[in-house]
């Protein structure tokens, strides 16, 4: 139960951070500022995109390996295709 309990936490430190930082980097850029609430929501929605992504991603990767039985490297693609995503609707989300 402890650890169901530290996961939760570091849960929610993690979302809280993410909305700090989204905030801080759209200030630094000189962007107008939102409610929190709206980037909450925002970061929210990104975790979810990047949360079912990558399970898509893990899914394709252990069935390009098990079932088709190619290289871990290839079998990687579509978790590198995923940060990459990540990446471009972060800096999008900063930049609106």
């Amino acid at each position: 139960m402890s650890g169901f309990i530290g996961d939760l936490i570091e849960g929610i430190v993690d979302f809280v951070t993410d909305v700090w930082m989204a905030r801080r980097q759209r200030a630094h850029r000189g962007r107008p500022t939102r409610s929190v609430g709206e980037d909450a929501a925002k970061v929210a929605v990104l975790d979810l995109q990047i949360l079912g992504l990558g399970l898509l991603a893990l899914i394709c990767g252990a069935v390009m390996t098990l079932a088709l039985g190619l290289p871990i490297w290839i079998s990687v693609l579509p978790a590198v295709a995923v940060v990459v995503y990540g990446v471009y609707r972060w800096m999008r989300m900063v930049r609106e």
